[in-house]
């Protein structure tokens, strides 16, 4: 008989296939309130499910059982829920809801308008417009009258507007006073003034700990030193 739980999976091990007929076999250990235990599975369609950090709410089966004097204590998943639906039913796998689906597409969009920007091929004032263009073009019923974004519209002319504009804002703005609230702030301001990617930034400030306002105020003070002569080219 099964037991319905809310499991914290802690550790995944890899697929293993055992028996004559050599059936994949995936084993975890999970917390089921303040017990880490060990569990596992042998439904192939719940494997994509079972990650670390995750956290589930399955159907277990315990059994124990003897071996060379010992007592063994098995745990099965036999199911897993997800919005309180069953994901395996006849052997089928009813996969993500319709809301983890569209997360996935614009965190996919948001990460492809971002590799653009950091490749230079669109300026960063056009990311989150990239990124909606990219996120309809994906979308199944749009697909056949939407076309895929296209970087080319980014033209010469547009980027040198934009440029221009934000040339016209630099001569306000004292780029030795610029503050930051985070570090996201800290890394965007750095791609805007410098074109220095994260990666870079990390290899120019390794030493300050941009978790800490004053530590960022003095990484920036560095970048600037550094690279404030290049900023008009």
């Amino acid at each position: 008989m099964s037991e319905r739980k809310t499991l914290t999976i802690t550790q995944v091990e890899e697929i293993k296939k055992v028996g004559d007929k050599q059936i994949p076999k995936l084993s975890f250990r999970a917390k089921d309130g303040d017990k880490e235990l060990t569990y596992f599975t042998f439904k192939t369609s719940l494997f994509d499910l079972i990650s670390e950090g995750q956290t589930i709410n399955a159907d277990v089966e315990t059994s124990t059982r003897e071996w060379e004097d010992q007592t063994y204590t098995d745990r099965r998943i036999v199911q897993i829920y997800v919005d309180g639906q069953p994901v395996n039913i006849r052997g089928g796998y009813r996969g993500k809801s319709p809301e983890e689906l569209e997360l996935s597409a614009r965190a996919y969009a948001l990460s492809y308008a971002k590799d653009l920007a950091v490749a230079d091929k669109i300026i960063i004032s056009s990311l989150t417009k990239y990124a909606q263009e990219f996120y309809d073009w994906m979308k199944p019923s749009k697909q056949s009258i939407v076309p895929p974004p296209n970087v080319e519209l980014e033209t010469k002319e547009r980027k040198a507007k934009t440029r221009e504009s934000n040339s016209d804002k630099a001569e306000t703005i004292d780029i030795n006073a610029m503050k930051f609230k985070n570090p996201g702030e800290f890394y965007t301001a750095c791609l805007e003034h410098f074109k220095l990617t994260k990666s870079k930034v990390d290899t120019v400030v390794p030493e300050y700990d941009l978790n800490k306002p004053d530590q960022r105020n003095r990484a920036w003070e560095t970048i600037v030193a550094i690279y404030g002569a290049r900023e008009e080219g």
